[in-house]
């Protein structure tokens, strides 16, 4: 059997898509607090036909 193609660019750049949402839903959600991305990274690992995903994300929340 062939292996499906991933294309595993494009997902990963929807990671970073969806980092930038998850601070944006923070900022609403935060209103009265500045929300700044202090440090983002992911790892990915492959391992037969499985891909593992970490992402790990370091935000700041300070009173404005």
């Amino acid at each position: 059997m062939s292996e499906k193609h991933i294309d595993m660019t494009e997902r990963l750049q929807k990671i970073g898509q969806t980092v930038n949402e998850y601070k944006d839903a923070l900022t609403s959600h935060f209103k009265d607090m500045d929300v700044e991305v202090k440090d983002w990274n992911f790892a990915v690992g492959k391992l037969e036909k499985e891909y593992t995903v970490e992402v790990n994300i370091k935000l700041s929340l300070k009173p404005k």
